[in-house]
């Protein structure tokens, strides 16, 4: 299983893999020993130095909301979406499935499909429905498919 290698600093030491998982569980700790080889001459560590380690469960590509895009109501998290009718934008609340957050943004499990533009500030002022206009393209703004109430997405 890969695992990345941290100083103390948040600087990346190595990427290497774990060769070593103890059969035995820490029972006060609640936790298991994994040992991974460092390989790099050039990373300065002591023997039984502690650095920081995470290990990589899986990679997948997903689609990724900012946090501040999300609103929750009963317990159900829902983004707007900003729908073309006619040429003319309206906000459609759309529920959604949210994972690990990455960064500042939530992971999207479900509730997405390809090409949905989603609005990215401004929903606290929206309601289901409300018109929104699109933002002129721009190079960040176009990348990230963002939109706006009233300003764009």
């Amino acid at each position: 299983m890969p695992v990345e290698l941290y100083d103390n600093a948040g600087t990346l030491l190595e990427k290497t893999k774990i060769d070593f998982v103890s059969p035995q569980v820490d029972n006060p700790l609640q936790g298991i020993l994994a040992k991974a080889s460092i390989h790099s001459g050039a990373v300065m560590v002591r023997h039984s130095q502690i650095i920081k380690a995470r290990v990589v469960w899986d990679t997948k590509p997903k689609a990724v909301v900012p946090v501040l895009a999300v609103t929750r109501l009963g317990g159900q998290t829902f983004v707007y979406v900003a729908e073309d009718q006619g040429g003319k934008f309206f906000a459609k609340q759309q529920p959604i499935t949210v994972g690990d957050t990455v960064g500042n943004d939530y992971a999207v499990q479900s509730g997405l499909k390809q090409g949905d533009k989603v609005i990215v500030s401004g929903t606290q002022f929206l309601v289901d429905g409300a018109p929104v206009m699109p933002l002129p393209p721009a190079p960040a703004a176009a990348a990230q498919g963002g939109a706006a109430p009233g300003a764009g997405m």
